[in-house]
């Protein structure tokens, strides 16, 4: 069977707190308190050891690669079960009072007769990003595309990335910065160091200024080679950008162990550091790779052949030792809406360090979904948004949490100009 992904895989997850809160309509307001974790752990998968998840999202068949939707409640999947429309498809189950409910296949226009599967979604872009495999107009075996989430929850015809990050080589295995700025994917196209290597594009600075609802085309800049410390002259592949836009785990096949390992490397200053395995809480003699971080959650999912499952792979869970650093990371996001009828609206969301003044943190509101997403490393900032039709706003948010990484989520409503 063939893996548009790579190899046959374990992933492992770190999670995270949720805080959740509401903000008025004034222009300073006190951040809110504390809410119970919706997404811990379920009491069917609080365990001390991996839970298979069962019939209702694993198969007979392979069932591999799950990344986690945004609000932690649905798991995208490929698989190659019967019931899918050829090949191996994009399959989805949502959680449902705590029980993941039985798994459908996402259908078109993602799925088709060939080979797809999920990569990651983008918050700033309300995107899906994935792969796919032997299309007739594709560029080469596997390209990378986005589909857009519409108002009626649909996903949109999806759009070849195209020139320069596909190529007619296989390209793959997207993961999107939490900015929408970098995408980092598995190529392997000729300049790299070996049989499958890690590459990076940034988006030009004219498109970025029109994220979201931009064209694809001419959007990315020329891919960049990652470089020694992080790709072999082996395969090196299925990276995951963490939130903080500088902390990539991914898994290579060059660097000792029996299999394919996960490791980690952090761009500094424009380079990336030497690579360093994540040890033996992650690592197997068989293939570990596809190491995704949730929008929030306390349960590593992760994939694997092990016996005992229900067919050829099977999607596991398990409680894991907080993997990430101990940093203060906070994921802020939220919708900017209007205050009395609830619509969307485009606004520039920042933020600043109170103690200093500096603007640590920049974002565009989506005009579509009024969802807008930033990534912080202090525990107090003040939040400013501003509208060309809606008052401006502001107020001083406590983020800090004492955890290695957190999520508060603001939900910010404008009054119209005066």
């Amino acid at each position: 069977m063939r893996h548009i992904h790579g190899l046959s895989l374990a992933a492992l997850l770190a999670g995270v707190v949720l805080v959740s809160m509401s903000a008025g309509r004034g222009e300073e307001g006190e951040s809110g308190g504390k809410l119970p974790n919706p997404f811990g752990a379920p009491a069917a998968e609080s365990t001390s050891e991996s839970t298979d998840l069962g019939a209702a999202v694993n198969s007979a068949s392979s069932d591999f690669g799950p990344i986690i939707s945004p609000d932690g409640n649905e798991l995208y999947f490929t698989s190659d079960r019967p019931g899918g429309l050829g090949g191996q498809d994009v399959w989805v189950s949502r959680r449902v009072d705590g029980e993941w409910q039985q798994a459908e296949n996402l259908g078109r226009p993602i799925n088709t007769p060939d080979s797809e599967g999920p990569d990651s979604f983008s918050i700033s872009e309300s995107a899906l990003y994935f792969t796919a495999c032997d299309r007739e107009l594709g560029q080469g075996g596997c390209d990378i595309y986005v589909s857009f989430r519409l108002k009626n929850g649909k996903w949109s015809e999806p759009d070849n990335l195209g020139p320069p990050v596909n190529t007619r080589y296989n390209d793959s295995n997207a993961s999107i910065s939490s900015d929408g700025s970098l995408l980092i994917f598995t190529s392997d196209r000729p300049g790299g160091l070996g049989g499958a290597d890690l590459w990076m594009a940034r988006r030009g600075e004219v498109i970025r200024k029109l994220l979201p609802g931009f064209s694809t085309a001419g959007r990315w800049e020329e891919p960049v080679n990652l470089g020694p410390n992080v790709n072999t002259p082996d395969w090196d592949g299925v990276g995951f950008l963490m939130p903080d836009n500088q902390t990539l785990y991914f898994s290579s096949r060059g660097r000792g162990g029996q299999g394919a390992d996960v490791f980690r490397s952090v761009l500094t200053d424009g380079a990336w550091e030497p690579a360093r395995s994540m040890g033996g809480i992650i690592n197997t003699p068989r293939d570990d790779i596809y190491f995704t971080l949730p929008g929030s959650g306390d349960l590593a999912y992760f994939s694997s052949d092990q016996s005992g499952g229900l067919g050829q792979e099977d999607i596991y869970s398990i409680p894991i030792p907080l993997l990430i650093p101990k940093t203060c990371m906070v994921v802020l996001r939220g919708k900017v809406e209007d205050a009395a009828s609830g619509a969307p609206i485009k606004a520039s969301v920042q933020v600043v360090d109170p103690a200093t003044s500096r603007v640590i943190g920049r974002a565009e509101s989506n005009p579509e979904s009024g969802d807008y997403q930033l990534v912080v490393q202090v525990e107090r900032v003040r939040l400013e948004v501003a509208s060309e039709s809606h008052q401006s706003y502001s107020e001083l948010v406590e983020v800090g949490g004492g955890q290695a990484m957190s999520m508060v989520t603001r939900d910010i409503k404008l009054l119209p100009e005066k």
